[in-house]
């Protein structure tokens, strides 16, 4: 059906549910909405839904072709499977996944105690919110037949009355806290606050602006305005970083990478208000751990060792400095298409992640990822082992040391990284050639 059929089955065969009311905030008040009995085949999944935004453009991608559910019974079982699989990936010409653990705890629930709340529709029966319920009921519709689900409650909001403007003011508040719906995955709740900032014309390059706007949006972050500072400022980094890598707008290349954002975000507040002349050198360093993947704990120490240690910082700086220069003389340095088919059941505020297990960062060919994520794993190594006992730093020296036997020595200076060890293994020799002396000054 297309949109002028599915409003005429709409407007004839609603059902009005005989004195009951749905209570929404509306335009700055409560307000009442009827409700109505609508059939399940008059409406339609919404594409541009912002529950998955990230993940439909990466879909839409690999499909070649934007999804169309209204004219594509496949596109609407892809659609579908976005809602609710994990581990999408195109298969032929359509999206498929593996139920999520949510998503099977939604069925449950509808099939135990039906539909608790309506949903949100437009006249030509466009669901504005549920789609994640109307998916259930879709699939089941597919499993059992269409008993069951024939007949949905919904509160139809005309846009004479309740314009675009309105109504997603009205999704933001409603769709980020509502019982039984899985929260957006974290991309795409950043997302949702960048259009609401833009929407109240903030300045990304003015941090009070951005400290004003959060306050304005704190009601989807759970009334902290100091989180929704954070969120925003994720944002931020993720557009510069986006722009830095030749890919800006590409939201679906930085997917499940939110927490490295936030904690760039959250060290560039500070550099940027106490040391402006160094911020930029500290991005760098910040974007570079994201390529190399190290976790986001490293990000936020950068800037530990930019105040406790400058020295041990400016040598860090160089190093990567180095490492990176051939890669960025490179013509294609943009981030490939991430590997939706690695994502886990969890996703929310710890960066979407499983368990303790950070995931990569993006995938970016011919970035020396190794060599950066091991000078940046190094330097706060060492700058963490300056608050160990002297005691304790030689015995942990040692121990590392004892480790490295003649073969793997002489394997490692016939490497690849043959001059890398052999300048190590010299320094090494001369510190200790030093302690030498000191030691025997001592015995005398």
């Amino acid at each position: 059906m297309n949109a002028e059929e599915r409003q005429r089955v709409i407007t004839e065969r609603k059902q009005p549910i005989k004195d009951r009311k749905e209570r929404l905030w509306c335009i700055d008040e409560w307000r009442e909405f009827a409700v109505y009995r609508v059939p399940v085949e008059a409406l339609l999944l919404n594409v541009e839904n912002r529950r998955f935004t990230a993940e439909r453009t990466l879909m839409e991608e690999e499909l070649g072709r934007a999804l169309d559910p209204e004219n594509n019974p496949n596109d609407e079982l892809s659609v579908i499977s976005i809602l609710l699989d994990k581990a999408i990936h195109v298969d032929g010409d359509r999206v498929v996944g593996t139920p999520r653990n949510d998503s099977e705890a939604l069925k449950q629930d509808w099939e135990t105690r039906k539909q608790e709340s309506p949903f949100w529709i437009r006249p030509d029966g466009v669901v504005r919110n549920g789609n994640r319920r109307l998916a259930v009921v879709k699939r089941l519709r597919g499993e059992k037949g269409v008993e069951g689900g024939q007949w949905v409650d919904a509160v139809i909001l005309d846009r004479a009355e309740i314009d675009e403007g309105a109504l997603f003011d009205m999704e933001q508040r409603e769709q980020l806290t509502e019982n039984l719906k899985v929260r957006y995955t974290d991309i795409n709740l950043l997302l949702t606050l960048k259009d609401a900032a833009n929407a109240r014309r903030i300045d990304w390059a003015d941090p009070d602006s951005i400290d004003q706007i959060a306050g304005e949006l704190q009601h989807v972050a759970g009334g902290n305005q100091a989180y929704a500072s954070i969120q925003l400022r994720a944002i931020k980094y993720m557009d510069a970083f986006l722009a830095d890598s030749r890919a800006l707008g590409q939201y679906h290349k930085v997917l499940r990478q939110v927490e490295r954002f936030r904690d760039v975000g959250k060290i560039m507040v500070k550099m940027e208000r106490d040391y402006p002349d160094e911020a930029a050198d500290i991005l760098r360093l910040a974007f570079a751990a994201i390529r190399a993947s190290n976790p986001h704990e490293d990000i936020r120490a950068l800037r530990k060792i930019f105040i406790e240690d400058r020295a041990r910082y400016n040598r860090l700086l160089k190093s990567v400095e180095k490492e990176e220069e051939e890669w960025e003389k490179a013509t294609d340095r943009e981030i490939a298409e991430p590997d939706t088919t690695a994502a886990t059941d969890v996703e929310g505020d710890a960066g979407e992640t499983d368990g303790d297990t950070e995931p990569p960062g993006p995938v970016v060919p011919n970035y020396p990822e190794e060599k950066v994520r091991e000078r940046i794993k190094n330097a706060i190594d060492g700058f963490q082992a300056q608050q160990l006992s002297l005691v304790v730093r030689l015995e942990q020296a040692f121990s590392r040391l004892e480790e490295l036997n003649k073969d793997r020595l002489t394997a490692a200076l016939a490497g690849e990284n043959a001059e890398a060890v052999r300048t190590s293994l010299e320094n090494i020799i001369a510190w200790a050639e030093a302690a030498k002396g000191i030691l025997k000054g001592k015995k005398k």
